[in-house]
């Protein structure tokens, strides 16, 4: 783990560093060389630039997704605990949350406030990491919920009080809860990341002001320079497989 922890701290500062720090550009899709080690854009922008700030800002996709998720399942799971009639409701709300076929279901929306380019769907980028976020925070409060309620007492407590105040079961569950909650983060940010590549890769969703490495991976389909999709896509791959290493250690 300690490794991994290492190797995503370097990518993070690595294109942190190269965000702010231009290097020199060149012509218009010049591939891998000397002077130009990652090749460059469209544009002539140096690919090193290209992808620090396109891994920048996969990984504020995927945090802002992984909080929205997290914070929505732990207050969903806690509440869910409350009584026993009340679990059962809320328990069933999430199994019929959970077998709606997601992709098809985000593109549909998508098509309601995105904006069509020709082969690419304009998506505001903070609107779509909210909307993955409020699509895929039910399976993560279905599992802290099944964790919270057998993992105390407080499911006897309920059968005697009949309901408990939300207020007790935060202070009996905290402990609980606080594990939870980092043990799914994570797994969380990786949904964020993962759903938004599907998205793009089907149906070209992104948002060109916050080009990720997803937005990469859509410019590179119409142009035949492989360095355009290989390099975001092994980035990409390395970064998801640290994540997963990561959180794999912490469970």
């Amino acid at each position: 783990m300690k490794v991994s922890v290492i190797i995503l701290v370097f990518i993070i500062l690595f294109s942190l560093f190269f965000s702010f720090y231009k290097l020199p550009q060149g012509s218009p899709l010049t591939s891998p060389n000397l002077e130009f080690p990652l090749g460059t854009y469209i544009n002539g922008q140096n690919m090193i630039n290209v992808n620090a700030i396109a891994i920048i800002n996969t990984f504020i996709f995927g945090t802002v997704v992984g909080i929205i998720e997290i914070l929505l399942a732990a207050t969903y799971g806690v509440f869910s605990t409350i009584g026993s009639r009340t679990r059962v409701i809320m328990v069933r709300f999430l199994d019929a949350l959970t077998i709606i076929p997601r992709i098809p279901f985000l593109l549909a929306i998508a098509l309601f406030y995105g904006t069509p380019e020709g082969t690419f769907l304009r998506a505001n980028f903070f609107l779509t990491a909210i909307i993955i976020a409020l699509t895929g925070w039910s399976n993560y409060a279905r599992q802290i919920s099944e964790n919270l309620y057998f993992s105390t007492s407080m499911p006897l407590l309920s059968r005697i009080v009949g309901k408990l105040s939300f207020r007790l079961s935060i202070s009996q569950y905290w402990p609980s809860l606080s594990s939870l909650t980092k043990k799914f983060f994570i797994p969380a940010i990786i949904d964020g990341i993962s759903t938004y590549t599907a998205m793009g890769v089907i149906a070209g969703v992104g948002d060109p002001s916050y080009p990720t490495l997803t937005t990469l991976l859509n410019t590179s389909r119409l142009l035949p320079d492989w360095w355009l999709f290989l390099i975001p896509a092994v980035f990409r791959g390395i970064v998801i497989v640290i994540l997963y290493i990561i959180s794999d250690s912490l469970r």
